[in-house]
């Protein structure tokens, strides 16, 4: 395991690197301050509904929660960047395991101030970590269930202490946001704390203006990066299309977005070559078709496998995804993860490749005979007819919903496309309160991440009750201790050889269906702001989000 002399200048050097991308922005000219014009940045996370409401509380993930509280309001220790799959010092300069992976020391940064001029220092690190231990709603990331102490030892030093080894918790620690001792120790019921004129470390914090259908923060002029952000004033508008927003956009009146756009070629980049830009890499989390597994006969895994082999994923990658994205192979894991393959394995299992008539045969060998109608039935259960559910106003996985319906017809199961409201899918898929519908797997630095959340016994919840990934309620106990031996190790081998054992679990089980590795929809209209990230410069995430990566893009884009 690396020393922490080592650790540490790695850190160094990533911090140099960091520092070349986010190169140093001129100071405003005199020109703009003779004008008076503002500098701006507008963006958009894609089409919502309902009006902005003013909370920028980090420790929350509800739709009423405000783009950037988590990665441009407040601040984490380090940021990962999914684009280069590594660790960029923010908050924290440097890191140290220690004991075995028992303990875990941030060295961090000195000469920040919060945005009301109140010194930052390790002791806010130790209250946000402490904050989440004594309200546990806080804690999201669950990373109290493998902590059990958290202490500053100077102003610039923290260590955390573990139950057990458990190296993937380096992530969630990593980018917690870290919030105020000395603004948040009043805060009553910090869970339902809206925090809407937030007192944070990050490069936009002041909120100027805020209307139910637009918000601007201005930047913070006590930000800790010399003569950033570049950009004045971040600008949010709400859209309720996707049609309105590449309007928008079209128009200069959003420089970035998140958004999905059909023939973006045609449709974005052929009006303008040099300034409509756009982005679409794998770094998203795949995209799975979720079988309830707790309902026959989604529990027998020769089922799943000839659903998923009814599925014609090139006819979706081509017709609902634009060919944006490639189709999943067996293993779940995006072509971006492909140091971790099994390639021999991702290679040899074949029940996501198209194949009507071995659906067939698998579905006759289950059982699951067809009816006078051309339906099948289930034994005891009826005839095979579900819900297909996606999230309302997507329209891309509308489609493949759409394509599925069609492929799952032909081999004599009825299936109905019911899109639902996004928070009602998220509550039904979290309950396990549905049969068939399209989702995210997570997606971690490793396979972990996603092995975790499809095979881990101790995530399978009651149908009824909450769960916080695994929501067929699908566990391994084989895949559950080599996810423990996971946890254990820092060791890069080791871990390697670990993943490819996940690997072959989930390749025979089958517990979920891959479809796609979601792109992240960066779409840009670089008139007026350049710098964002790209193919040719690819230092972050392509779209912007509540993930850590959205900081060095606001840091680093300036006006042209």
């Amino acid at each position: 395991m690396p020393t922490f002399a080592s650790r540490s200048r790695r850190v160094a050097i990533a911090l140099g690197a960091i520092s070349a991308v986010l190169a140093a922005a001129p100071p405003r000219s005199s020109s703009q301050e003779a004008t008076g014009r503002v500098t701006l940045l507008s963006v958009s996370q894609g089409p919502r509904g309902g009006d902005w409401k003013r909370a920028f509380n980090p420790f929350r993930n509800d739709t009423d929660t405000r783009w950037p509280a988590t990665a441009g309001v407040y601040e984490p220790l380090l940021v990962f960047s999914r684009a280069t799959r590594s660790y960029l010092p923010w908050l924290a300069t440097a890191y140290q395991w220690g004991a075995g992976n028992r303990t875990l020391r941030y060295t961090i940064r000195s000469g920040v101030v919060w945005s009301d001029g109140a010194p930052f220092s390790a002791k806010d690190v130790t209250f946000t970590f402490d904050l989440m231990r004594r309200v546990p709603a806080l804690d999201r990331a669950g990373v109290w269930g493998f902590l059990s102490d958290v202490k500053s030892t100077d102003r610039s030093t923290v260590e955390f202490t573990f139950k057990r080894p458990y190296t993937p918790g380096f992530l969630a620690i990593s980018t917690q946001p870290i919030v105020a001792e000395h603004k948040w120790k009043d805060v009553a019921q910090p869970a339902a704390f809206d925090d809407p004129s937030p007192v944070a470390t990050g490069p936009f914090v002041e909120v100027r203006r805020f209307e139910a259908g637009v918000y601007e923060l201005g930047r913070n002029p006590k930000y800790w990066q010399k003569d950033k952000p570049a950009v004045e004033v971040l600008r949010v508008p709400l859209f309720h299309s996707n049609d309105e927003l590449l309007k928008a956009l079209g128009e200069g009146e959003v420089d970035w977005a998140s958004l999905f756009v059909e023939d973006v070629e045609k449709r974005w980049v052929a009006a303008d070559p040099t300034r409509h830009q756009y982005w679409y890499p794998d770094f998203g989390q795949t995209v799975l078709l979720y079988l309830n597994t707790r309902h026959k006969p989604f529990d027998d895994p020769s089922v799943r496998k000839a659903i998923s082999l009814a599925v014609d994923r090139p006819r979706i990658m081509k017709e609902a995804m634009n060919g944006y994205a490639p189709p999943a192979d067996a293993t779940g894991l995006s072509e971006s993860q492909s140091k971790w393959k099994d390639a021999a394995l991702a290679q040899k299992a074949g029940w996501t490749h198209h194949d009507g008539v071995k659906a067939d045969a698998l579905l006759d060998s289950a059982g699951l005979g067809r009816a006078a109608s051309g339906t099948r039935a289930v034994p005891g259960g009826g005839p095979m007819r579900y819900e297909l559910n996606v999230v309302e106003g997507w329209s891309d996985w509308t489609s493949a919903a759409g394509i599925i319906r069609q492929n799952l017809a032909e081999v004599g199961i009825e299936v109905t496309v019911k899109p639902l409201a996004y928070d009602a899918w998220i509550g039904a898929l979290e309950r396990g309160r549905f049969d068939m519908g399209i989702w995210f797997g997570e997606r971690g630095p490793t396979p972990y991440e996603f092995y975790r959340s499809q095979m881990d016994t101790a995530l399978v919840k009651p149908i009824g009750e909450k769960a916080v990934a695994n929501f067929h309620r699908f566990g391994s106990d084989e895949a559950s201790a080599l996810l423990r031996s996971f946890e254990a190790s820092s060791d890069p081998a080791e871990q390697a050889a670990l993943g490819k054992d996940l690997q072959k679990i989930y390749v025979d089980s089958a517990p979920s269906l891959p479809l796609f590795a979601s792109p992240l929809w960066g779409v840009f209209n670089t008139s007026r702001i350049g710098g964002f990230p790209s193919r040719f410069n690819p230092y972050a995430g392509a779209a912007p989000g509540a993930l850590s990566d959205t900081l060095p893009v606001l840091v680093a884009v300036k006006p042209r």
